[in-house]
């Protein structure tokens, strides 16, 4: 099996179960008031009479199909005067006959479920019976097949007139519509959008829906037909009828909840008009404080936008609660298991979208950072590009888009570079290591001099050096420096050490970290080639010998050396 073949197979059984569910309160309803109005005995697909009571241990039911086959079998005799039908009072029953034929007994039972007097029904039911087998004589007379074959041909022809009608309409529509293409193109701004939503494809929409309107209305046209041409013969008469029935029975019902529901209706409609506006009074109190128009003290002007936002989610979310008793079905026990589950679904998979909401309303209200701003978040730098309920995007100099969910962002550590240094400036900062030989003074003129040659660096106030740490072999210099913008940080930073390097090349101080001693004898300097003078020569490896006592002679003993002892 194809999965098309599967998916409809699915479809089908869906559609099948859905009607057999929503047709069981029909059943019940029609099986209700069968068993209040009685078995009915039909004849044509006409009900004649009801058999309401029980006789002889036979079923209402059961009397109605024997009265139902002596009633056809008296409409298939050809000699049949209906003038001998009569109904003959007993004691206790009353027999409509015809001629010696007994067609129905009424008994008391019948004539009490009935609420009439057993003469009186009885009478009813012998009208009815032989209205009934005279109507279906008339059915069967040449007459009336004559009158229903003339109906049916000119029901045809005013069939075939329509569906060509119809077949024209559309083609007088798309002319047209091509027509108003050609002169008028891109004419109205509402078909400019339609056509951007649906991708450019505007036009096979129009032309696919009016082929969708020319085909329910042949549908229409088709299915109208044959109950019309059934409603011309007695003998289908009653198919007709039944048909029309089943077709607008559903229609009258669904009208007469409508129109049940007209004042739930109402209340739905004047709820969600006060809402609607409700949100266009905090709209326009939102912008009116943006714009500083309202000042309200201790309330920051950016914090109108998400504040109505807010206020909006508050508002409707109260209409719904409002409103939702109201909707129809709403008390039903599917509607209600469904409501649980999507709630509970919902409750088991929200929970890190739940927290991440939160955590953007805190942020927002703490002012941890504005839309621009140049931060750290969890070791990510660069400028915060959106800030959303549920993440913050911060982009890199990399030109990198770096999304973090707001409870990280609340949980940890927010650097913002920005805040500041739109009034008072930023200070960057930068370690430098020398050894103890190196005098601490002229390291101080070093660094300020590089601070202020660098672009970026603000005069006042001055760079200043601070001494941070004493260790073993050398000392950490850190110099701090005022810039001017907090986003040209890292091209700040670059200069700065790039002057550091030149100035202290220009002065002749080596930038080490020595970390333990040696000799520095033979090892050539540190500094930059282009700041060495033409007749730099290294050091050479000297070594120092101190004269001492010399060693005593051997000792000869019988020719052989010995060592002095």
């Amino acid at each position: 099996m194809t999965s098309r073949a599967f998916f409809s197979s699915v479809v089908w059984a869906s559609a099948v179960a859905l009607v057999w569910l929503l047709a069981a309160p029909a059943r019940q309803e029609a099986a209700r008031q069968e068993a209040e109005s009685g078995a009915p005995v039909t004849l044509g697909g006409e009900v004649v009479l009801r058999v309401r009571a029980r006789l002889n241990g036979l079923s209402p039911q059961e009397r109605a199909a024997i009265v139902e086959r002596r009633l056809i079998e008296l409409a298939a005799t050809p000699f049949l005067n209906l003038d001998d039908l009569r109904a003959v009072a007993y004691d206790e029953t009353t027999e409509i006959v015809v001629g010696s034929r007994v067609v129905t007994v009424v008994t008391e039972a019948d004539a009490a479920a009935a609420g009439v007097e057993r003469a009186e029904l009885a009478r009813r039911h012998a009208e009815r019976i032989k209205a009934a087998l005279q109507r279906v004589r008339q059915a069967a007379s040449w007459r009336a097949i004559f009158t229903g074959l003339l109906l049916s041909a000119l029901a045809t022809i005013v069939i075939v007139a329509a569906w060509r009608g119809l077949d024209e309409l559309v083609a007088r529509l798309r002319r047209a519509w091509q027509a108003a293409e050609v002169s008028t193109p891109h004419s109205s701004r509402l078909l400019s959008r339609l056509d951007a939503l649906v991708g450019g494809r505007l036009r096979e929409a129009r032309l696919t829906a009016l082929k969708a309107m020319r085909f329910l209305l042949r549908a229409t046209i088709v299915v109208a037909y044959f109950p019309l041409i059934f409603s011309f013969f007695p003998a289908t008469r009653s198919l007709s009828r039944s048909f029309w029935e089943a077709v607008f029975a559903p229609v009258i019902t669904l009208w007469g909840a409508f129109i049940l529901y007209i004042p739930n209706l109402l209340f739905i409609l004047t709820v969600g008009a006060l809402t609607w506006l409700a949100i266009q009074v905090a709209r326009l109190l939102a912008l009116a404080v943006e714009r500083k128009v309202i000042v309200i003290s201790g309330f920051d002007p950016e914090w109108a936008r998400p504040t109505y936002k807010l206020a909006a989610i508050f508002l409707i979310a109260g209409g719904l609660i409002v409103a939702f008793p109201y909707v129809p079905g709403v008390e039903s026990p599917a509607f209600r298991g469904v409501s649980i589950f999507i709630g509970a679904l919902f409750s088991l998979a929200s929970s890190s979208a739940i927290a991440n909401v939160v955590s953007g309303i805190v942020l927002t209200y703490t002012r941890a950072f504005r839309i621009g701003d140049r931060v750290q978040i969890g070791g990510v730098t660069g400028d915060v590009a959106e800030k959303t309920l549920f993440v913050t995007r911060v982009e890199t100099i990399k030109q990198e888009v770096v999304s973090i969910p707001n409870a990280q962002v609340l949980n940890g550590t927010i650097i913002n570079y920005s805040t500041l240094a739109r009034t008072r400036g930023i200070i960057l900062h930068t370690t430098v290591t020398l050894g103890y030989e190196t005098p601490w003074r002229r390291v101080h003129e070093l660094l300020v001099a590089a601070a202020s040659a660098t672009p970026g660096i603000r005069a006042e106030p001055p760079p200043f050096v601070w001494q941070t740490r004493l260790n073993d072999f050398h000392v950490s210099y850190e110099l701090n420096a005022y810039a001017n913008d907090a986003w040209l940080m890292p091209y700040t930073y670059a200069a700065l050490h790039a002057n550091i390097r030149d100035k202290f090349d220009e002065a002749g101080v080596e930038i080490m970290s020595p970390h333990f001693t040696s000799v520095r004898d033979g090892n050539r300097t540190t500094i930059a080639r282009d700041r060495i003078p033409s007749d730099y020569q290294p050091p050479a490896f000297q070594v120092t010998v101190k004269p001492s006592e010399a060693p005593a002679p051997p000792v000869e003993d019988g020719g052989i050396t010995q060592p002095p002892r």
